[in-house]
Protein backbone atom coordinates (compact mmCIF):
# COMPACT_ATOMS: atom_id res chain seq x y z
CA UNK A 1 0.00 0.00 0.00
CA UNK A 2 1.87 2.94 -1.31
CA UNK A 3 1.54 6.02 0.88
CA UNK A 4 -0.62 8.29 -0.76
CA UNK A 5 -2.55 11.61 0.51
CA UNK A 6 -6.00 10.08 1.81
CA UNK A 7 -7.18 6.48 3.07
CA UNK A 8 -10.49 6.00 4.67
CA UNK A 9 -10.36 4.60 8.00
CA UNK A 10 -11.85 4.51 10.76
CA UNK A 11 -11.97 7.90 13.02
CA UNK A 12 -12.09 6.75 16.55
CA UNK A 13 -13.01 10.32 17.24
CA UNK A 14 -15.98 10.78 15.70
CA UNK A 15 -16.47 6.64 15.41
CA UNK A 16 -17.02 6.70 11.72
CA UNK A 17 -15.33 5.44 8.69
CA UNK A 18 -13.54 8.88 7.32
CA UNK A 19 -11.62 10.07 4.50
CA UNK A 20 -8.63 10.83 6.57
CA UNK A 21 -5.32 13.28 4.76
CA UNK A 22 -2.16 12.86 5.54
CA UNK A 23 -0.28 15.41 7.61
CA UNK A 24 3.14 14.01 8.54
CA UNK A 25 5.55 11.28 9.21
CA UNK A 26 6.21 10.39 12.75
CA UNK A 27 9.79 11.28 14.18
CA UNK A 28 11.50 7.74 15.01
CA UNK A 29 8.94 5.89 13.90
CA UNK A 30 9.00 5.41 9.89
CA UNK A 31 6.83 2.98 9.64
CA UNK A 32 3.31 5.29 11.30
CA UNK A 33 2.04 8.69 9.82
CA UNK A 34 -0.20 11.08 10.90
CA UNK A 35 -3.66 11.26 9.53
CA UNK A 36 -5.96 14.17 10.20
CA UNK A 37 -9.96 13.07 10.14
CA UNK A 38 -11.79 15.61 6.96
CA UNK A 39 -15.04 15.35 9.24
CA UNK A 40 -13.77 16.25 12.57
CA UNK A 41 -10.24 17.54 11.92
CA UNK A 42 -8.82 14.52 14.69
CA UNK A 43 -5.23 13.90 14.54
CA UNK A 44 -4.26 9.64 14.95
CA UNK A 45 -1.06 7.73 14.15
CA UNK A 46 -1.53 5.04 11.86
CA UNK A 47 0.45 2.47 10.81
CA UNK A 48 -0.22 1.44 7.39
CA UNK A 49 1.53 -1.61 7.68
CA UNK A 50 -0.60 -3.13 10.23
CA UNK A 51 -3.58 -1.72 8.03
CA UNK A 52 -2.57 -3.29 4.96
CA UNK A 53 -2.20 -6.80 7.16
CA UNK A 54 -5.92 -6.24 8.34
CA UNK A 55 -7.48 -5.55 4.91
CA UNK A 56 -5.14 -8.72 3.72
CA UNK A 57 -7.04 -10.94 6.29
CA UNK A 58 -10.41 -8.92 5.80
CA UNK A 59 -10.84 -10.10 2.41
CA UNK A 60 -9.69 -13.64 3.02
CA UNK A 61 -12.95 -16.11 1.92
CA UNK A 62 -14.12 -17.54 4.75
CA UNK A 63 -13.71 -21.74 4.58
CA UNK A 64 -16.67 -23.83 6.01
CA UNK A 65 -14.12 -26.05 7.65
CA UNK A 66 -13.10 -23.09 9.72
CA UNK A 67 -16.88 -22.08 10.82
CA UNK A 68 -18.54 -23.22 13.98
CA UNK A 69 -21.99 -24.47 13.51
CA UNK A 70 -24.50 -21.71 14.47
CA UNK A 71 -26.87 -22.73 17.88
CA UNK A 72 -28.23 -20.01 19.82
CA UNK A 73 -27.02 -22.02 23.63
CA UNK A 74 -23.38 -20.83 22.44
CA UNK A 75 -21.32 -17.95 23.33
CA UNK A 76 -19.28 -16.29 20.55
CA UNK A 77 -16.20 -14.23 20.07
CA UNK A 78 -15.83 -11.32 17.55
CA UNK A 79 -13.81 -12.44 14.88
CA UNK A 80 -14.89 -15.82 14.79
CA UNK A 81 -16.28 -17.30 11.59
CA UNK A 82 -20.20 -18.96 12.00
CA UNK A 83 -21.97 -21.22 10.01
CA UNK A 84 -25.75 -21.51 9.94
CA UNK A 85 -27.54 -24.31 8.52
CA UNK A 86 -30.64 -22.80 7.75
CA UNK A 87 -29.75 -20.69 5.88
CA UNK A 88 -26.59 -22.14 4.62
CA UNK A 89 -24.18 -19.46 4.28
CA UNK A 90 -21.06 -18.27 6.14
CA UNK A 91 -20.26 -14.93 8.14
CA UNK A 92 -17.43 -13.57 10.46
CA UNK A 93 -19.05 -12.23 13.87
CA UNK A 94 -17.91 -8.30 13.84
CA UNK A 95 -19.88 -7.05 17.16
CA UNK A 96 -21.71 -7.91 20.04
CA UNK A 97 -24.98 -6.10 21.66
CA UNK A 98 -27.65 -5.97 24.56
CA UNK A 99 -30.82 -6.84 23.43
CA UNK A 100 -33.56 -4.74 25.06
CA UNK A 101 -34.22 -7.76 26.91
CA UNK A 102 -31.18 -7.91 28.66
CA UNK A 103 -30.03 -10.72 26.82
CA UNK A 104 -26.93 -10.96 24.20
CA UNK A 105 -26.89 -10.79 20.41
CA UNK A 106 -24.03 -10.84 17.64
CA UNK A 107 -23.72 -8.85 14.65
CA UNK A 108 -22.89 -11.26 11.66
CA UNK A 109 -21.57 -10.48 8.31
CA UNK A 110 -22.79 -13.14 5.93
CA UNK A 111 -21.22 -13.37 2.59
CA UNK A 112 -24.69 -13.87 0.74
CA UNK A 113 -27.06 -12.44 3.21
CA UNK A 114 -25.12 -9.18 4.71
CA UNK A 115 -24.81 -8.39 7.70
CA UNK A 116 -27.62 -10.08 10.37
CA UNK A 117 -28.37 -10.04 14.68
CA UNK A 118 -28.47 -13.36 15.98
CA UNK A 119 -29.12 -14.42 19.56
CA UNK A 120 -26.44 -15.82 21.57
CA UNK A 121 -26.01 -17.62 25.47
CA UNK A 122 -29.88 -18.07 25.10
CA UNK A 123 -30.96 -20.90 27.47
CA UNK A 124 -32.93 -23.42 25.43
CA UNK A 125 -35.86 -25.37 27.45
CA UNK A 126 -36.05 -28.95 27.00
CA UNK A 127 -39.23 -30.28 25.47
CA UNK A 128 -41.92 -31.18 27.71
CA UNK A 129 -42.15 -35.05 28.50
CA UNK A 130 -45.64 -36.92 28.71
Amino acid sequence: MAKGKYIVHHCGHCDRDARMELIGSAENQPDRSWYRCTRCRHVSLINLEELKREIEVAKKKLERTDAADYEPGKTYRVGEAIFHTDWDDIGKIISKERTSGGGSAIVVSFERLGERRLLENVAIDPEPQE
